[in-house]
């Protein structure tokens, strides 16, 4: 049963989903570094984070489909408290291959259960219950709290207490999920693994060359402002205001845009995410700047609240959790993989600007798979 204190647990879990994240981006390479591990090793540890974002998603949520809706959201809880115990034993392992090990479980595990999430949440907007970008919206709002307050508690010695903090949000998920609302599925689905579409492989492909086009963004776009001249303060400034205009996307237009054609929206995210790319790299103009931030709200949020709707109506009944998995296996998982590590190689022989260049071009080269998506809007219940 969907009720107003059901859904505020799904608010709370994705506040507390994106605040580990908000954390563990911009903070673990941090924590390891103080730790004393060179960089070989921190691009090796965080690498292994990335990996379980291509691996467990998937998988889980093919062995979920076709299970009662209360095995789903038990596995969350579970997942989360072993999720717990595995960021607090990150502080008390030294070996290193034990360590790699504890990492990649933490991610398994972490990784698993927001697709899961995703897709009660798609199912409660379908029900017209709630908008599915005016929950998910609560991430984003838990992601810029993080970012803030962890900058200014983990410098010095204080960043020794990252796993702990770490852990007390993968607790807050598993007290979240213990009261997330039941869902009566609107048709009724056989055991049989029905064949996805080709439109869903057309989805998942375009939500690759997306995330892949992002990778100069997240892998370089403070080190390309550090270079520039810019200081701390106008970085994280930077970075605030394109997560402000992820919010107000989400918040105001999630249902417009969850209505509209997937061929019309992904092809106008795609192009937009080019010119924000490629100005990105033209320019380091304050003002400028600003506004090519703003452009996130196309490049990811709109194409993401999108993507997350129409996953759902593309794929058979009885695979949406594998369906969700593979999206974000294939977007989050390998495609931001693939971007950030293919512009790490772009950096270190041409530099910053030619890396948001070659994003601007995967951007545009996605264009003409995304009008090869269906045309017509969603003019039933969302």
């Amino acid at each position: 049963m969907v009720t107003p204190a059901s859904l505020n647990r799904i608010r709370l879990f994705y506040a507390a989903y994106f605040a580990a994240m908000g954390l563990v981006l911009p903070f673990f390479p941090v924590y390891l570094d103080g730790r004393g591990f060179d960089a070989v090793l921190i691009g090796f540890m965080t690498g292994l984070m990335a990996l379980a974002k291509v691996v467990a998603p998937p998988w889980i949520g093919h062995l979920l489909d076709n299970r009662p809706q209360d095995q789903g959201h038990r596995f969350i809880v579970i997942a989360s408290w072993l999720a717990a115990f595995a960021a607090l034993v990150i502080a008390f392992v030294f070996n290193i291959y034990l360590l790699a090990v504890i990492i990649l479980l933490f991610g398994i595990l972490w990784a698993a259960v927001l697709p899961l999430a995703d897709g009660l949440s798609v199912s409660v907007s379908e029900l017209e219950m709630a908008d599915y970008g005016r929950l998910r919206v609560w991430g984003s709002i838990g992601f810029v709290f993080a970012s803030l307050l962890g900058g200014i508690w983990l410098t010095g010695e204080h960043v020794a207490s990252f796993p702990y903090l770490l852990a007390a949000l993968m607790v807050v998920l598993a007290l979240a999920a213990r009261g997330f609302p039941r869902v009566e599925p609107l048709h009724e689905t056989d055991c049989g693994a029905t064949p996805f579409p080709r439109a869903f492989y057309l989805l998942l492909a375009v939500a690759f060359i997306m995330q892949i086009s992002h990778g100069a963004y997240y892998g370089f776009f403070s080190l390309y402002l550090v270079d520039a001249g810019f200081s701390g303060w106008q970085i994280g400034l930077y970075w605030v205001i394109g997560v402000l205009a992820e919010i107000v996307l989400m918040w105001r237009w999630s249902r417009a845009v969850q209505l509209r054609a997937p061929a019309l929206v992904f092809s106008i995210c795609l192009a937009l995410a080019a010119l924000r790319w490629l100005g990105t790299g033209l320019t380091t103009n304050m003002v400028l700047l600003v506004g090519l931030q703003l452009l996130h709200a196309a490049s990811f949020a709109a194409f993401h609240v999108s993507a997350i709707a129409w996953v759902k109506r593309i794929a058979p009944d009885n695979r949406h959790g594998a369906a969700q998995g593979l999206f974000s296996a294939a977007g989050f998982g390998l495609g931001t993989t693939i971007g950030i590590m293919g512009c790490g190689l772009i950096v270190g022989s041409m530099g910053y600007a030619m890396a948001f260049y070659i994003c601007a071009a995967i951007a545009a080269l996605g264009i003409p798979l995304a009008l090869m998506l269906p045309r017509k809007g969603f003019t039933t219940r969302v």
